[in-house]
């Protein structure tokens, strides 16, 4: 049996990659060409002691999921558990983001994960009990202005989880959304953490925090995961503050960061 994890090369893809192969997974590796992906597939297979296999491809194109589900039959290779984790997130004033990045973002955040879902459910059904993991974030749950279409493919990634997971409970196939909040996950974010002041800098954590309890929880059949402490507390929290107070707040964060910007 293989756990299939797509975005594998970097951040928590790559974390959730070793996670489940230091617990004796076999693996199947999806992520852009390049030294990082062969890096990672030879550093599993030595390291780890499990198969490891990968495919370069761009899942932002056209029927790249297709081209991932025609390899696994190819290959022979059984999944078992699907980790829908790739994904692009973006900053900036909606209306000046380009309209070539925004269908890349939609086709990453959302219609790979539907796609490929949909294409290797009778593969998770033959091979049951069987996990979908699909990552979401804490920002799917919050209005966010500068992260409009973010975290509206992050709020669809939830929305579909967990209405998935009703519709396959009888299948023998689990259906979790993963939804870290702010986390070191590449340069980028990074860059981006270290403005971060106060209460809300503690929250930040490390792609391995989050891959761990990830999977932990998957394995336990958990609908929702909320890696962090502060990040529960937040979310739950969340669902008491009235709409008018949450949208008060988002906006006075959002005014200053502007000013900041100026």
């Amino acid at each position: 049996m293989y756990t299939l994890i797509t975005g594998a090369s970097s951040g928590i893809g790559k974390a959730l990659a070793l996670e489940c192969a230091n617990r004796g997974m076999n693996i199947l590796l999806i992520a852009l060409p390049g030294n990082e992906l062969s890096a990672l597939e030879n550093h599993i297979q030595s390291a780890c002691k499990v198969k490891c296999h990968s495919l370069a491809i761009d899942l932002s194109e056209h029927c790249s999921s297709t081209g991932v589900y025609n390899w696994v039959k190819e290959n022979n290779y059984q999944v078992n558990i699907l980790i829908n984790n790739v994904g692009i997130g973006s900053k900036g004033a909606f209306e000046k983001g380009s309209i070539d990045f925004y269908y890349k973002q939609i086709n990453l955040n959302v219609v790979t994960a539907c796609m490929l879902t949909r294409l290797l459910i009778d593969e998770l059904r033959a091979n049951s009990p069987s996990h979908i993991l699909n990552v979401g974030s804490m920002g799917g749950f919050f209005f966010l202005p500068d992260k409009t279409l973010y975290s509206a493919t992050k709020a669809f990634i939830y929305s579909f989880s967990r209405s998935l997971r009703i519709e396959l409970k009888s299948s023998g196939i689990n259906v979790s959304v993963l939804c870290p909040g702010g986390t070191d996950s590449n340069e980028n974010t990074i860059a981006i953490n270290k403005d971060v002041k106060g209460l809300a800098k503690t929250s930040i954590l490390q792609p391995e925090t989050v891959a761990k309890e990830g999977i932990d929880k998957m394995l336990k059949r958990h609908s929702l995961i909320i890696p962090g402490k502060l990040n529960k507390f937040y979310y739950h929290l969340s669902k008491v503050v009235p709409e008018p107070v949450k949208n008060f707040f988002i906006g006075r964060a959002f005014k200053k960061l502007q000013e900041h910007k100026y």
